[in-house]
């Protein structure tokens, strides 16, 4: 039995138990549903029916942007465009179509999509490379937010309210991997840091370990002598440089620096 698209009444669907948003649910209802007045939508919804009802898969916010458009008097929008799948998924197959739909959205909180990781993760007996394969991601973004489901439940706070990012809190945990207290103690004061301060604090974090994250912080802001040095890349190399920025989340200089650390000490120059 092949998929089916049709409208559907917006008044007989559920929001699905696997759908992977559960955080900014109605962040930029408004906005969505403008568009969706002046251009259409877009997309369609998917859906799978249970009895009279239908149980929602993927796009709960364009749901939501109808239900709002109905709400001030447009009632053509009482019914959305959907793809109604011919049986319904298994949990693991709901999250993944979930996320595949949203994770290369920018609206999709980071901690929604660490919760969805660490459950394949575990579901694939912790093999990342299985995970990566399902997910269409590469092995370092999987082991990235593995990483970020061991930081302290404030911490994770603060990443689904987005007053931090992904990027720092790597950073906190690199530096204070054993603190907790420390780490979030990091978090919150490295918001005012800019990029070439975190990577000072970064290298102050590995040369003093058993200095307070105050310490830290004020010696990242002290001016530091620094030499550059220019280096002509290939296309083929500014491509994977961009590829790691966006996957990794640091810098392209934190990234430069760190490939050169690795090549001075794997010969025997740097330590």
């Amino acid at each position: 039995m092949a998929e089916d698209l049709k409208p559907i009444p917006i008044d007989k669907i559920n929001i699905g138990e696997y759908n992977v948003r559960t955080l900014d649910k109605d962040k930029g209802i408004e906005e969505l549903a403008e568009s969706i007045l002046k251009h259409g939508l877009l997309q369609p919804v998917v859906v799978f029916q249970e009895g009279d009802k239908y149980c929602l898969i993927i796009g709960q916010r364009r749901v939501r942007a109808f239900k709002a458009l109905v709400k001030v008097g447009h009632s053509k929008f009482n019914e959305i465009p959907a793809v109604i799948l011919p049986q319904k998924p298994d949990e693991e197959n709901s999250k993944i179509l979930s996320l595949s739909e949203n994770i290369h959205r920018v609206e999709l909180n980071r901690a929604d999509i660490v919760e969805v990781i660490s459950y394949l993760y575990k579901k694939y007996n912790k093999s990342a490379r299985e995970v990566a394969k399902i997910l269409g991601k590469g092995i370092s973004y999987i082991y990235d937010h593995l990483k970020i489901q061991d930081a302290p439940d404030e911490i994770k706070q603060m990443l689904a309210a987005r007053e931090t990012t992904k990027a720092d809190v790597k950073r906190a945990m690199e530096i204070a991997t054993d603190d907790k207290a420390k780490m979030v103690e990091l978090v919150k004061k490295m918001k005012k840091l800019t990029g070439p301060e975190k990577v000072k604090l970064v290298e102050a974090g590995r040369r003093k370990p058993q200095v307070s994250a105050s310490e830290l912080i004020e010696e990242a802001k002290k001016p530091k002598i620094e030499e550059k040095v220019i280096v002509p890349l290939t296309p083929e190399l500014i491509t994977a440089l961009e590829r790691a920025v966006k996957e990794i989340g640091l810098s392209k200089e934190e990234i430069a620096k760190k490939a050169l650390e690795e090549w001075l000490s794997s010969k025997g120059y740097y330590k």
